[in-house]
């Protein structure tokens, strides 16, 4: 979820949603889960295609204007490591969020939202590529554009298509948020086209997954997550509702092929008041969905592990899951 953007609302949003208690899928071993340190707030998580390493973005959401960091861990040995990065621009700030991976001329190309400005409702935002190396990251290029207005997630199609979901339709606009305008937008970029408008009048959109003929979207106001097919030039057509939830946050591949796993968080109170402070728990359940919208709980954490849920990716006989503030990872068995 764009923490830095909710945080702002304080008592202004109302709601509390509270699951029941599920059971955890089976092949998840949650009574051996541990914690991994790495810096604060790794939000997005990554498995490289070697399966050996997994990239962290890492920022201190707390402090907003502070720079952050891309970490590597390697899951089988334990070691967790600040990735250097070569041949940025002058002046450049990493703030990261979410990120995608795309190989491409024998490159693996690391794409990351950043937040340009020191601000948690700035108005610069990018699109930043770098080549991953065996030691670090190497930066190639970056997108920038008024329609990346307030990015969340971003997600690349098998052509090379990226999608941007914004979370708010004008950056900086806390009313938008407060009274939940379905104002929010997403965009799309091609290569020697740049970007254009793919979908308006979305509700806090947020986690996408894009595919050959479709794109995936889940809302945290709206509450679903929705596809849209996607047709040979990029563009959208309608959408269907996929699977109805509240408070849905980031959209990854699930367990099975055509699955997809998605957080829910219990309570956007709990979710502000632990950005506020971390010792205050923020429960939230990962829902495993299937392409036809049936779904069913797969990991269920109650906020003293790890609260405010982020990011869930597969590493092996590991799973690993991300946070918005804390810097630490939770790490569990995996016998799937």
């Amino acid at each position: 979820m764009h923490a830095l953007c909710l945080s702002l609302l304080g008592g202004l949003l109302a709601g509390f949603f509270v699951l029941p208690a599920q059971a955890a899928d089976p092949r998840l071993e949650s009574a051996s889960c541990r914690r991994v340190d790495t810096g604060p707030g790794p939000h997005s998580l990554l498995v490289l295609p070697d399966g050996r390493r997994v990239l962290v973005s890492s920022h201190e959401r707390r402090r907003f204007a502070g720079a952050g960091e891309i970490y590597a861990y390697e899951p089988a040995t334990g070691r967790m490591q600040v990735l250097p990065r070569r041949g940025e621009p002058a002046g450049l700030v990493l703030r990261p969020h979410h990120m995608a991976l795309r190989r491409h001329d024998g490159e693996d190309l690391l794409h990351l939202i950043n937040h340009d400005d020191d601000n948690a409702n700035g108005r610069r935002h990018s699109i930043l590529i770098y080549a991953v190396e065996a030691d670090g990251l190497r930066f190639r290029r970056q997108l920038a554009d008024p329609l990346l207005s307030s990015p969340n997630h971003l997600a690349i199609a098998p052509d090379g298509d990226i999608y941007v979901s914004n979370d708010r339709r004008d950056g900086s606009s806390v009313l938008e948020l407060a009274l939940r305008l379905s104002r929010a937008t997403l965009v799309h970029y091609r290569e020697g086209r740049g970007w254009q408008l793919a979908a308006e009048g979305l509700s806090f959109p947020n986690g996408v997954q894009a595919e050959a003929g479709r794109v995936l979207v889940s809302q945290t106001f709206g509450g679903n997550v929705l596809a849209f097919a996607r047709a040979a030039d990029g563009s959208l057509g309608p959408a269907r509702e996929l699977w109805r939830q509240p408070l849905l946050d980031g959209l990854k591949p699930g367990p099975e092929p055509g699955s997809y796993l998605t957080i829910a968080h219990d309570s956007l109170t709990d979710f502000l008041r632990h950005k506020g402070k971390g010792s205050h728990r923020s429960p939230a359940t990962v829902w495993q969905v299937d392409g036809a919208g049936a779904a069913r709980p797969f990991f269920r954490e109650d906020g003293r592990r790890i609260s405010g849920l982020s990011a869930v990716v597969f590493a092996g006989d590991r799973v690993l899951f991300g946070q918005s503030f804390e810097p630490w990872l939770l790490q569990c068995p995996w016998r799937g």
